[in-house]
């Protein structure tokens, strides 16, 4: 049974249960959530006049929180460990989101301080706000929810994107002028297979399946575009710059989602109802940061804090996310489960 604590923060953030869910999950859900609204509001924090906080501040509050949640809720543990990396830490992980996100603005003396601006993003019925509102209506994942602003910016504007379709970008990046000789050993080089079932990070082959795609010589690069043109092999440079945190990084993951698109073997992604309330996302392979920072705006990882690829939504939000991955050539199935 929940106890006081528990039926004060879900009536707070307004997050019910869905049909069926476990304890140990629902306490994640409502944790995870309250961590994320703990990280907003140290930035409120006025000291001698000037408003924010150091970042050393709050990974320090932030930890403190989790590790009282996991005595409290010793179920939950595990939910924020990253079993792929021992050095992830999640407080430093949601502060990062929220930094990307333009939710914490950071000063000259790296000081974060909550955006203040009012933004918001419409979102199906609902509007994502970027900061903290006076009244929280409600939390999804880490992003809040409140009344529409004058302020109203278009999902496609937060994700600063072109807006070329899936195929568009695959033609923009495969223009046979861009594309010379080369004095490169094919036997060296790996290729991206488009048409390999596998997640794409393990789709890649000795020879080339397609007439375009992209050639390694080892996984750390150098990379190519390939293309056939008159029958010969042609390359092209395809700098992979260091991947981090940013909300930019691994955009070279939506150039194989095109070349699975154009090829007919789109990535997918199939959605599964819980009830009237709630659904499931399941995405078959790690999105680029944009929108991977939005679901984790509008949704929450379901298995553990860091799961890429399974995410609990409301129903009402998954228009938009599946508005989101269409763009960037990820096929739907199961549909909108509110339709």
């Amino acid at each position: 049974m929940m106890n006081g604590l528990l039926t004060t923060m879900s009536n707070d953030m307004n997050i019910p249960r869905y049909l069926n869910e476990s304890d140990k999950s629902f306490i994640y859900r409502l944790c995870y959530s309250a961590l994320g609204q703990w990280c907003l509001s140290t930035a409120m924090n006025s000291t001698g006049g000037a408003v924010g906080t150091t970042k050393h501040n709050q990974t320090i509050v932030l930890n403190d929180l989790l590790s009282r949640y996991t005595e409290l809720f010793p179920q939950i543990s595990e939910k924020f460990i990253d079993t792929s990396s021992q050095q992830t830490n999640f407080s430093v992980s949601v502060r990062r989101t929220y930094e990307e996100t333009g939710y914490l603005l950071t000063d000259s003396d790296n000081h974060n301080r909550i955006a203040s601006y009012g933004r918001t993003i419409r979102v199906g019925d609902k509007f994502l706000f970027f900061g903290l509102p006076g009244k929280p209506c409600e939390v999804n994942g880490l992003g809040l929810f409140a009344n529409s602003t004058d302020y109203l910016v278009a999902l496609k504007d937060f994700l600063i994107r072109d807006s070329l379709t899936s195929e568009a970008y695959f033609d923009s990046r495969f223009d046979p002028i861009d594309f010379y000789q080369r004095d490169i050993d094919l036997s060296e080089l790996e290729f991206f297979n488009p048409k390999s079932n596998n997640v794409p990070s393990m789709s890649w082959t000795k020879k080339p399946e397609t007439d375009c795609t992209v050639a390694r010589k080892t996984e750390t690069g150098p990379f190519y575009r390939i293309m056939k043109v008159t029958g010969e092999i042609q390359f092209a440079d395809e700098p992979i710059e260091l991947q981090t945190d940013s909300f930019t990084s691994y955009e070279y993951r939506r150039l194989y989602f095109a070349l699975k698109t154009h090829y007919g073997n789109p990535l997918r992604a199939t959605i599964t109802k819980l009830d009237e309330l709630y659904s499931k996302i399941r995405i078959g392979g790690h999105l680029p940061n944009r929108e991977y920072y939005l679901l984790l705006l509008l949704s929450w990882p379901e298995h553990s804090a860091f799961d890429k690829v399974n995410f609990i939504i409301r129903n009402e939000l998954i228009a938009g996310v599946t508005d989101t991955l269409v763009d960037i050539g990820i096929e739907i199935k199961g549909g909108q489960p509110n339709a």
